[in-house]
């Protein structure tokens, strides 16, 4: 009996001990729903006051202020071109479903918002993902159509969670105040979709010569694919991505039932790029545009965006090389014939002077363009011989360092691993891409070889890039471009850099700088070298008008000697900017 009382004396102080540790928990419990009801409290009242004092725009207003010219500048900040939206250029949609076609409407909503006519205006799984990317700097969306109208009509793009916050009680506000049909047209006549061209009429008229109320599906799956990276999801930019991204949304449209027949869905063909408008540029410097505007949107930076702000480009091109690189080119050119030159700074990898071969704006860009080098890489086997070992090459001189680089055994490999160091090979290359290298076949492009010679002055392969800052309308730098460069090679590149050189081309000293011709057949031409400032790739094409190649010839029809020509480009403009 005493155990049995004494079991219920200790089983009572048990249970007291039991509360007594329940009693901090219960304590934690309620001071943390206490913060979480006061956290909510300050969300209400915050979001209460937003929706009071923050006004809705006005749709008609947002776009008439989208028309700003963007500058283009060179390095020295002086103006090179412009982009302009032409006056004009964007017509107001009056009625949605009288002047926009179905297929177009539903892909939009594909694209960027199917529950659009089910939500408040916001969607909280979407917004628990832009805080998790924000957090953790990933990428990663989740607004919704009328968050994107808010985002496009006040120009606030920053990553912030305050600007969120505003855009979220701003689309619900607006959701409250405009039917869903006004929202999306408000939207439709606000989005950029690339080509200059603001509004779904104006991007009908730009892609396809048509009005917004004739798109069939496989247009407006493309088109409505359009907004979210203007220019890189345009199938006449970046054929690879345009397909992509056409691909996504039109089978997004399939997967929600908004197409018929999808099988019958083809991605279309668009009109030129330009052929909408005018241009005020030449071809070289639209070309410069277009590569440094890509550059931009990569880094966040939509044309759009930056015409909404009136920012400015300023790119790596350095004016008097431009100049020099205009004059060394002029007159080599024809109807068929076209001669490209990049420069590019060794160890920055900017483009100092860029010349597309074209003088049609939006024409085809051979200075970018892949082009079987022939003969042209066999100073890259030369180099790999000099990696392999003192013996296994043969210092040589001008146009004969391609008969003695081929006339030494190398192993296949080191030509990868060369090839792969100075950016020439992709790292996934395999043994047939060497073939193809070692047989000339393999396609490179001026842009190529400019930066493998730049990687052989100071031992560093540069990314080649374009862009070298954005600047606001009052001048303010809001972005600038950090050069990627690696080593090319392995211990001290820099000296391993300069023991090649020396090797391969030892009359080039004290002074470093070197020249290498080569040719495929008739067709291309090539002069590669560098000096201490700049590395710079010449390629003579020709080609007709559908871009088929076709033999060197001049003016007057006679066969070009291809490699001195190239040559007498290089020299000339290397001469001019050395002195």
């Amino acid at each position: 009996m005493e155990r049995g009382i004494g079991g219920r004396v200790r089983g009572a102080a048990d249970e007291r001990g039991a509360g007594r540790v329940r009693r901090p928990w219960r304590t934690v419990r309620r001071v943390v729903l206490g913060a979480a009801g006061a956290v909510l409290l300050v969300g209400a009242v915050a979001f209460g006051i937003g929706y009071w004092i923050w006004p809705t725009p006005d749709p008609r207003l947002i776009a008439a202020e989208t028309n700003q010219s963007v500058a283009v500048l060179h390095s020295d900040r002086t103006e090179m071109t412009r982009i302009v939206p032409p006056s004009g250029d964007r017509t107001m949609v009056a009625d949605l479903h009288g002047e926009v076609s179905r297929p177009m409407r539903d892909a939009t909503l594909a694209a960027e918002d199917i529950s659009f006519y089910r939500n408040p205006g916001f969607d909280v799984a979407g917004i628990l993902r832009a805080m998790w990317a924000q957090a953790t700097g990933s990428a990663g969306g989740g607004s919704t159509i009328t968050q994107q109208y808010i985002k496009l009509a006040t120009g606030a793009d920053e990553h912030s969670y305050f600007r969120k916050f505003k855009e979220v009680v701003l689309a619900f506000k607006v959701t409250n105040e405009l039917s869903k049909d006004d929202i999306l047209k408000a939207y439709m006549n606000t989005a950029y979709y690339g080509r200059g061209a603001y509004g779904i009429h104006a991007a009908a008229e730009a892609y396809f010569g048509k009005l917004p109320r004739d798109l069939d599906p496989s247009e407006s799956a493309l088109l409505a694919g359009m907004v979210q990276r203007p220019t890189e999801n345009d199938p006449a930019y970046d054929p690879e991505q345009g397909r992509a991204r056409w691909e996504y949304v039109a089978g997004q449209m399939q997967r929600h039932g908004l197409v018929d027949a999808p099988a019958d869905m083809r991605l279309p063909e668009t009109r030129g790029r330009t052929e909408w408008k005018q241009e005020n540029t030449t071809g070289t410097a639209y070309h410069v545009r277009q590569l440094a505007l890509a550059e931009a949107e990569r880094a966040g930076f939509t044309e759009d965006l930056l015409q909404r702000n009136g920012a400015s480009l300023v790119t790596t091109i350095d004016a008097d090389a431009q100049r020099a690189a205009e004059g060394a080119v002029a007159g080599v050119g024809g109807p068929e014939l076209h001669a490209a030159l990049v420069a590019v700074e060794p160890g920055t990898g900017a483009v100092r002077a860029y010349h597309s071969g074209t003088d049609t704006v939006g024409g085809y860009d051979w200075a970018a363009a892949p082009q079987q080098p022939g003969t042209a890489v066999d100073p890259v086997v030369r180099v790999a011989q000099v990696r392999e070992g003192p013996t296994a090459v043969v210092a040589c001189d001008g146009l004969d360092c391609g008969e003695s680089a081929q006339a030494s055994p190398t192993d296949p490999d080191s030509v990868r691993d060369t090839a792969i160091r100075l950016g020439l090979l992709g790292d996934e290359a395999g043994r047939a891409d060497v073939v193809d290298l070692l047989a000339g076949e393999h396609p490179l492009s001026a842009t190529d070889f400019a930066t493998a010679y730049a990687a052989l002055v100071d031992g560093h392969r540069a990314r080649p890039h374009f862009l070298a800052a954005i600047v606001d309308r009052d001048g303010r730098e809001i972005f600038s471009t950090t050069p990627d460069s690696r080593p090319a090679f392995d211990g001290d590149t820099g000296r391993v850099a300069s023991g090649i050189t020396r090797t391969i081309w030892p009359e080039v000293r004290p002074r470093p700088a070197a020249l290498e011709s080569g040719r495929y057949y008739s067709m291309t031409a090539w002069a590669n070298g560098f000096t201490s400032r700049y590395a710079t790739s010449i390629v003579l094409s020709a080609a007709d008008a559908e871009n088929k190649p076709r033999s060197l010839v001049d003016a007057d029809g006679r066969p070009l000697p291809g490699e001195s020509t190239a040559e007498k480009i290089w020299e000339q403009f290397m001469i001019s900017v050395v002195e």
